[in-house]
């Protein structure tokens, strides 16, 4: 009877071990357990990071009265953050949590995502498991599983490009003066009345003009001859060139003593033998009562011959034809076309300095887009707004210059103003620029919707793109636009060669961060004269960015790396 009692109090004692010491045993073989995580170092997609984990537990591992809580921890620098947990449960527990078989073993697929911050750039992910089995709880070790966030889109600049109001200068302006002379029936002879008539005298004074003129340039003369659609076509083909011929003689023994009207190439001649537009729109505008008939009548016969029958059968109406329409059609037009010349640029920065209300809102928005330094454009365009204040061109420019100034409070005021007088598509696009720097990214995008049209729009739609996560949308709105962001897209993109070519062929080229970039495609293209000699570069213009790469993941492979540590030092 002893022997028994010993024997059953063995059994309980041995039951006591080996249930407190199931816990025990699970973490000192945690090693066992498999943890995969994709992506391998986590990376930060839209502003947010995602994490996806597998864990396998080997056969006769997962004890089968332990419940199991494990909580994906970020940890960093001065902070951590704990994920959503996963619940673990062996098969003799009553619960919710998944099974995880003692004898067969199994395994748990976890997805999660959290927002991302900057410090997290350098952080580890470690699994911390509480595991309990009656009333014995027990933390394992925490297991690292994951170093750091790779966040390269994080460097997206929240900056657009501006888009000036053109102006509608015109620097040299053609002009022109008309003169004609009438002809008898069937006659080309040029009648002395003609030659005095006003319109004669008229041309003179203006070709005299001209040549008194230092901003008025000959440009060339046009001798037009007609004949009226009554007759022949022979008569009307011979009349009309000889009138050509009269023309051409009296214009050039008119104006003998001017240089220009003694080159050949200087006119230009064009014969109508049978003026059926002219005699049209004559018609037309005549107060003959059957002239709905006659243009009918013309409309539909498209034979000139049999136009001037039909016409000539209506016998009343073809007489007051020969009095009041055909002397009008028996003509010569002389066509002195001329350039004036206007101001040259160096004219109208004087102009502007001594006395700018002289100058027209075309002139002061052309000085202005044509000025090189910023502060020289401002000055114009604020004299623009003060001598035009309903002019919205003017603060839509000034509204870039400040932008380009950094001075985004100064920008959006003006572009107000501008959107107050015409809320047209260049406005949209440079008050979408002033929100997107402003971290209003929701009406940025509302505004870069409404710059339909505008090209410079595409620069702050893929900033937002890329913000949003969106890198092949984003390399569609940069095309061939070569600046830090159209780089960053097509590096996210998994564009390294196109990336660099973008980065070196932009107005921003030299600027540190570009450098920077270049750097990060060399390492993801696996090319160590890339990486090397641009983060040198970077560093070299920028020595802030030491720091940034010294923590950044992209670099992740080369953080024992000699040169890579002698950069970043």
């Amino acid at each position: 009877m002893k022997k028994t009692l010993i024997f059953v109090l063995a059994i309980a004692a041995m039951f006591t071990f080996t249930n407190c010491n199931g816990l025990k045993k699970m973490i000192e073989n945690a090693d066992d357990i498999n943890y995969t995580v994709n992506p391998e170092v986590l990376e930060m997609h839209g502003g947010e990071v995602a994490v996806s984990i597998k864990g396998n537990f080997p056969e006769k591992y997962f004890n089968k009265k332990v419940t199991a809580t494990i909580t994906p921890t970020l940890v960093w620098e001065g902070g951590e953050k704990a994920l959503t947990p996963v619940y673990l449960q062996g098969e003799k527990i009553d619960g919710n949590a998944q099974v995880i078989e003692y004898k067969a073993g199994g395994q748990f697929s976890y997805n999660d995502k959290f927002d991302y911050e900057p410090e997290m750039r350098r952080s580890t992910l470690e699994l911390r498991i509480t595991a309990s089995k009656g009333s014995k709880t027990e933390d394992f070790e925490p297991e690292v599983i994951a170093e750091g966030i790779v966040a390269t889109p994080d460097l997206v600049k929240f900056v657009g490009e501006t888009s000036a109001a053109k102006d509608k200068f015109v620097k040299d302006i053609p002009d022109s003066k008309m003169g004609l002379v009438n002809y008898d029936k069937n006659r080309a002879e040029l009648k002395y009345t003609e030659r005095k008539r006003d319109e004669i005298v008229e041309l003179k004074e203006f070709v005299e003009g001209v040549t008194e003129n230092d901003r008025v340039d000959f440009v060339g003369v046009e001798l037009i001859s007609y004949a009226s659609p009554e007759g022949s076509m022979e008569m009307n083909s011979k009349v009309s060139n000889d009138r050509s011929k009269t023309i051409d003689n009296f214009v050039k023994s008119e104006f003998r003593k001017i240089e220009e009207f003694k080159e050949d190439d200087f006119f230009k001649y064009l014969v109508t033998e049978e003026d059926w537009e002219g005699f049209k729109k004559a018609v037309s505008e005549s107060n003959l009562a059957d002239k709905d008939m006659i243009l009918r009548v013309v409309n539909m016969n498209t034979d000139p011959e049999k136009r001037e029958e039909e016409i000539r059968n209506m016998t009343e109406t073809f007489e007051e034809l020969e009095k009041e329409i055909h002397p009008l059609l028996r003509r010569s037009e002389i066509k002195v076309n001329v350039m004036l010349i206007g101001h040259t640029d160096e004219e109208i920065d004087a102009l502007f300095k001594a006395d700018p209300d002289s100058l027209t809102v075309e002139e002061l928005l052309y000085l202005g887009n044509i000025k090189e330094d910023l502060d020289g454009k401002l000055a114009v365009y604020t004299k623009t707004t003060e001598l035009f204040p309903k002019e919205r061109r003017g603060f839509n420019n000034i509204a870039c210059v400040q932008y380009k100034k950094g001075d985004v409070a100064g920008s959006k005021t003006s572009i107000e103003k501008a959107k107050s007088l015409e809320a047209n598509a260049t406005v949209f696009n440079n008050l979408g620029n002033v929100y997107l720097s402003e971290g209003n990214y929701e009406e940025a995008e509302t505004s870069f919707q409404s710059a339909t049209g505008v090209p410079e729009a595409a620069a702050g739609q893929g900033a937002l793109a890329i913000k949003a996560g969106e890198y092949s949308t984003a390399v569609d709105f940069f095309g061939e636009l070569c600046s830090f962001n159209a780089g960053l897209a097509k590096i996210m993109n998994g564009d390294y060669d196109g990336a660099i070519q973008a980065l070196d062929c932009g107005a921003d080229k030299d600027n540190a961060y570009n450098f920077y970039l270049k750097a990060v495609a060399g390492a993801r293209k696996g090319d160590t004269d890339i990486l090397f000699n641009n983060l040198r570069t970077a560093c070299t213009k920028d020595a802030s960015l030491k720091e940034l790469a010294a923590k950044d993941m992209e670099f992740f492979k080369y953080f024992e790396n000699d040169t890579f540590k002698a950069i970043v030092k």
